[in-house]
This record gives C-alpha cells, structure tokens and sequence, in this order.
C-alpha cells in the first residue's frame, strides 16, 4: 500500500523462474494487504451511524503484535508481488478472525503484467488458448497471466486458511510490472477478476490511486462498477470525505489512512 514504508522483509518464498519486474517500476512488495469487513448478503444489517474501522496487514507485519478488537480486519495473500506468497498468511487470518470475533474475512492479491519477463507468461495457455508466449504484450496472454495468478494466489489461501470463499481485492500499483501498452494491463486484471469471481469470491474490488490506475489502465472503461479501495487520507478523520473519491467510476467501499505503525481503513 502506498501508506507502507519502503523497506520490507525479504521474500521468504520464491517461485522458480520468476523474473525481475520492468516498465513503470519494479517489484517492490510494497503492496496492500486487503480485506473487507462486509461479506456478500450481509445487506440486511442495520445501518451504521458512523464509519466502522479497522486494519489491513500483510507479510510486512510478519511477526508483530496486530491491533486489538477492530471492527474489521484486511489481510493479504501475496508477499508483494504476484506468485508469492504471504508466509503468514495463516496466523494474520486467525488474527482477523478472532479480533474481529469471527466477522467475515476477505482478502487481497497483489497484481503486475511482466509479459515475457515472467516464467509464468504463456504457462499454462488456458482459459485463452490462443495466447502466443512470444509476444510480450498478447492480450490472450495478459488476459492467462492474471486468470492464473489468481488461480495461485487462491489455492494458497485455501490451503493456510481453509477457504478462499469471501470477498477478494486486486492491488494494482506501480510499484510492480506493468507494461507500456495500457490495453494489455486492462486484460490482466480482468483475467484476474474473472477468476476469482468465478471460483467463490462474494465479489472483487481494486486498490489503487486515481494517478495509479490511469498511468496502468489508461483509465479502462470495462471497471466502471469494479468497487475501490482508496488510499491517501491523512486521518480517519479525513477518511470519509474519500468516500466518492472513485478511480474507477465504481463504488468507494473502503478508505486507507495511516494509524500508528498500521494502515487503517474506514468502511464508507
């Protein structure tokens, strides 16, 4: 998340072949972690008479004391960058469960299109098979890159938490890979949402800032009801007046703010 600070713990799980990232950054692993307070058919609850609030972590809270009793919790599966995994995963989910007193535990990926930088691109060619692995920005290709990391990035949920079955967020940020050809990067996260929402997510939302999304999407015209997560508020003070501070066109569902040695967010 933009929040973090630069520094991170090194990768503890590294997947063999997996190259260095390029074009508007490099991994960094600098990603959110996130995770939504709200499970699908929760809609009946009784309206809140102010913002609920709560924390996101991620590999890099590894090891720390997390905070005590929020409303919500936001935990990421990824360790920075797609196709790695967050080796505390499973405790930061027990964490979540058991401080918010078992609400609803969503979860988050990190996203990139490194096209032929990557052992995975082309690898496997399914559901578009008609991806060519030679070219770097093949919109088949970006379209399997992102179906298959979900694809990873869920059955590594799966088995540390028991369910990958909630609601899931994309953080698409350029401190990862991206390539120049906007159009391609578009087709990547689709593939990505496709996935997750056809194998258990409740639904699937976006982490970015407005600067962000543009510089990688080009402002796509396919996300314009893709629900946000908005980074950037001072306090949660300032934090609900981002609340129709959308990217994407989509709803605002959550605001980050920094809270201490945490990020925090408000549900809007």
């Amino acid at each position: 998340m933009t929040s973090r600070p630069p520094s991170h713990p090194a990768v503890r799980r590294r997947n063999a072949g997996a190259l260095p990232l390029r074009v508007l950054g490099r991994a960094a692993g600098a990603a959110a972690a996130v995770l939504l307070l709200a499970a699908a058919g929760n809609a009946a609850a009784a309206p809140r008479t102010a913002a609920a609030s709560g924390y996101d972590v991620s590999y890099p809270q590894c090891g720390r004391t997390l905070p005590r009793t929020p409303s919500f919790a936001i935990v990421g599966v990824s360790d920075g960058r797609p196709w790695y995994d967050n080796p505390c995963l499973a405790s930061e989910y027990t964490w979540a469960k058991t401080s918010t007193s078992g609400r609803p535990v969503a979860f988050y990926m990190n996203t990139a299109n490194p096209g032929t930088l990557s052992s995975h691109w082309g690898r496997p060619a399914i559901p578009k098979t008609d991806c060519n692995p030679l070219m770097s920005d093949d919109f088949s290709c970006a379209y399997d890159y992102g179906w298959n990391a979900a694809a990873e990035a869920m059955a590594w949920t799966s088995s540390q938490t028991g369910t990958a079955s909630s609601q899931w967020w994309l953080d698409v940020e350029t401190a990862n890979s991206w390539s120049s050809n906007t159009a391609s990067n578009a087709a990547d996260l689709q593939g990505s949402i496709d996935y997750l929402a056809q194998h258990g997510a409740t639904s699937v939302g976006v982490y970015s800032t407005a600067s962000q999304w543009n510089a990688i999407t080009g402002s796509a015209p396919g996300f314009t009801t893709t629900p946000n997560w908005v980074p950037g508020a001072s306090s949660a003070k300032q934090a609900p007046t981002l609340c129709g501070a959308s990217f994407t066109g989509g709803p605002v569902q959550l605001v980050q703010y920094p809270a201490g040695k945490f990020d925090g967010d408000i549900a809007c």
